[in-house]
């Protein structure tokens, strides 16, 4: 069972501590990591868990605590907070978590990337993962969106984007429901695993987006 560090949490949602990396996070990130659906569109291969510890520690030795110089990165793992105490309050969305095979709190069961594409721009991307077995109950989004609101308050960014595959329609839908736009279409964009794919971009700026 993973350790809670309060030091490392950076962002807390109704359901997730977001927070920096860590070395026993290796297991959890191994069954998402490893899984053929979820890396479909993802640059990673289907992972062992050699290489999930190779580049979770390559991750903890290079990556940045904040966004200041362009190239600057972070991932933050998403961490289940323990919702067994919330179901009196009648909550389904927390009763259909703390039900979801493999619950336990302090799992770890996604991530969120951002990284600082120009300082001179003010420009950074974003992205997510979710674990198979958690998806559809609104992580990503909650993950997200807290993310790009404290990224907004605290780095100096005017516009954040994302990249996404157009094989990949449940997540441009997830970049939408958040309030970014889709600004074109890019054909042939990208050679990725053997074969050459479109990609959408998907923006919002720092005046548009709803905290």
């Amino acid at each position: 069972m993973n350790r809670i560090n309060n030091s490392d949490i950076v962002i807390e949602t109704q359901r997730l501590n977001l927070r920096f990396l860590r070395p026993d996070d290796v297991d959890d990130l191994l069954e998402y990591q490893s899984h053929p659906e979820i890396v479909r569109y993802i640059p990673w291969p289907e992972r062992t868990r050699d290489q999930v510890e190779e580049a979770l520690q390559k991750t903890i030795n290079t990556g940045a605590r904040e966004l200041k110089n362009t190239g600057d990165f972070f991932v933050l793992a998403w961490e289940l907070k323990d919702l067994g105490e919330s179901q009196s309050s009648g909550s389904s969305k927390n009763a259909k978590t703390v039900a979801t095979k493999g619950y336990r709190p302090g799992k770890v069961i996604g991530q969120s990337n951002m990284s600082l594409r120009s300082t001179h721009d003010q420009l950074s991307d974003i992205g997510w993962v979710t674990h198979q077995d958690f998806q559809r109950q609104g992580f990503a989004y909650e993950a997200t969106h807290a993310l790009m609101a404290y990224a907004f308050k605290n780095f100096p960014l005017h516009r954040i984007v994302a990249d996404i595959d157009t094989r990949n329609p449940e997540s441009a839908a997830m970049a939408e429901k958040l309030g970014m736009r889709r600004e074109g279409e890019f054909k042939d964009a990208e050679f990725f695993k053997g074969a050459w794919c479109d990609m959408w971009l998907y923006a919002i700026l720092k005046a548009e987006f709803q905290a």
